[in-house]
């Protein structure tokens, strides 16, 4: 049984490490191991607060509801209005602002933190981390899931909900970088940034709602991820052309 654990824990790891390993290769001045490995950890501890902050949320629709009602709900889609509002709205706005706030406030008077490049490379690092701790909650369920189901669930996730958060946290870093080499206009782009990552999950989020009802909202899931995975993409490209050097 205890390796079963083990092995269920590693499968969770999984999606984040592959993801981590592809972005990684996209700095050409790699960020210290130890830099790397605490901003993945504090997206994972953000993760938990994450999940309170929701369920806080949720429960503030509705007083009386109790907490097992709470947590059932927000992993399941329903039709009411109570679950879509957490699952498009509660969600992805305490999971985008979390991920970026925790990511920002440690790194950005960091004195590896030299390029306009790194702060969309560490958000990404950090969703990665906030990644993890979804996918563990997910496999380490009680009672443990046949394997076969848990290599399904996680091959999912690799191409769905950690793609999305590194992704959503990607676009975020991007604007959050232009904030910095245009003074003016910092709480504006970082605002847009924030934004635009916010409504991508959401739509997200509800199209996965959709899914098991509505099988063809999973091409529309493809597109939306493509759509976000070109923009990343041509963010990092733009950050790469920069010669300024950041300094806060």
């Amino acid at each position: 049984m205890i390796l079963t654990y083990i092995f269920y824990i590693v499968l969770g790891f999984l999606p984040s490490l592959i993801w981590l390993t592809f972005y990684l290769k996209k700095d050409c001045h790699p960020e210290p191991k130890n830099q790397i490995i605490q901003i993945f950890i504090w997206g994972m501890l953000v993760a938990p607060l994450a999940a309170l902050l929701e369920l806080f949320l949720f429960w503030l629709t509705k007083p009386s509801f109790e907490i097992n009602s709470l947590v059932a709900s927000l992993n399941q889609f329903h039709d009411g209005w109570r679950e879509l509002i957490g699952l498009v709205f509660f969600a992805p706005l305490v999971e985008e602002y979390l991920k970026y706030k925790i990511v920002v406030s440690k790194t950005l008077k960091d004195s590896d933190f030299d390029e306009p490049l790194d702060i969309m490379l560490y958000l990404i690092i950090g969703a990665l981390g906030f990644a993890a701790v979804e996918n563990l909650i997910v496999v380490l369920k009680t009672p443990l899931m046949p394997i076969g189901d848990v290599l399904g669930i996680i091959s999912f996730r690799f191409i769905g909900a950690t793609f999305l958060h590194a992704l959503a946290s990607g676009i975020v870093g991007y604007y959050v970088a232009k904030s910095l080499l245009a003074a003016k206009n910092k709480s504006q782009l970082i605002l847009k940034g924030l934004s635009i990552a916010i409504v991508f999950h959401a739509a997200y989020n509800y199209l996965i709602g959709l899914l098991e009802k509505y099988p063809p909202a999973s091409l529309l899931i493809v597109l939306l991820l493509t759509a976000m995975a070109l923009f990343v993409s041509s963010g990092f490209k733009k950050l790469k052309n920069q010669l300024s050097v950041c300094k806060i």
